[in-house]
């Protein structure tokens, strides 16, 4: 896990986990799955749809995008990484090539969505192994369209999946309101963890310290995942986002310590 953790959020951010507790599985694929987001319509073309996403207010206002959604018919791809660890689940519009197969697909996973090779890719979610991380959408889409990747990345899995959702706010919160000083965080860690995340969110050493490394880091996790777990849920984005995961996922976010301990 240490590896898949540095590579999701570095020093101070924690990631949250949910354990899928059931799940439905079924044979069938779902490589090139459609889905219909609206029932009084008949699938317009990409292109009409990405002329309402490139111009106000599709191109601004999240729910005017999400209405331009619902009048289109949608596809489901898997991307597999060249290098063998990974497969994106990408979201398109029907009509975008290619029809035949997955694997003649132009995706550039390091790329943002909506340009270059990602110009029609609505939303992303990565896997790897049993673990998926990386949720995307296109600006302005809200993460819930997202909702449909999880599903389909469910329904092809022979295993319980795991949600990661990264917490990047939360070292600038944590220093906006001093938060390692408020009674619950203290009342569930001790003042050793409290003064260590306090160095973890200033990103500097603790006195009588000359870096910021491992041994900051496990003194500070007591108080690092209360922090976290009070962030998570006060946060709109990260909500958004486990809210997608939810969709297709049961089980419950708990924060987990996944900070890079490496001193810098």
């Amino acid at each position: 896990m240490t590896s898949r953790a540095r590579a999701l959020c570095r020093v101070a951010a924690v990631a949250t986990r949910a354990p899928v507790t059931s799940a439905q599985h079924v044979g069938s694929s779902v490589i090139g799955r459609h889905f219909r987001r609206s029932s009084s319509t008949s699938s317009s073309s990409w292109d009409a749809l990405a002329s309402e996403l490139a111009t106000p207010p599709g191109s601004n206002d999240p729910a005017a995008a999400a209405a331009a959604l619902g009048k289109h018919e949608l596809r489901v791809d898997a991307w597999p990484h060249p290098s063998g660890v990974a497969t994106f689940w990408l979201l398109r519009h029907v009509d975008t090539p290619p029809a035949s197969g997955a694997s003649e697909i132009s995706f550039d996973p390091g790329a943002e969505l909506g340009i270059g090779d990602n110009q029609d890719v609505l939303a992303s979610v990565v896997q790897q192994a049993d673990i998926l991380y990386g949720m995307k959408t296109r600006a302005p889409l809200g993460k819930s369209i997202a909702g449909q990747l999880v599903r389909a990345a469910a329904t092809q899995s022979q295993s319980p999946l795991t949600a990661l959702v990264a917490l990047p706010r939360l070292c600038q919160w944590a220093r906006d309101g001093k938060r390692w000083n408020d009674a619950d965080i203290q009342q569930k860690s001790n003042g050793e963890a409290c003064e260590a995340a306090e160095a973890v969110a200033l990103g500097i050493p603790r006195e009588g310290h000359s870096v910021l490394g491992h041994g900051t880091f496990a003194a500070a996790e007591p108080a690092w995942v209360a922090l976290a777990e009070k962030h998570m849920f006060e946060d709109d984005a990260v909500l958004n986002e486990m809210g997608a995961y939810k969709q297709a996922l049961k089980g419950v976010f708990k924060a987990a310590h996944m900070a890079d301990g490496d001193p810098e």
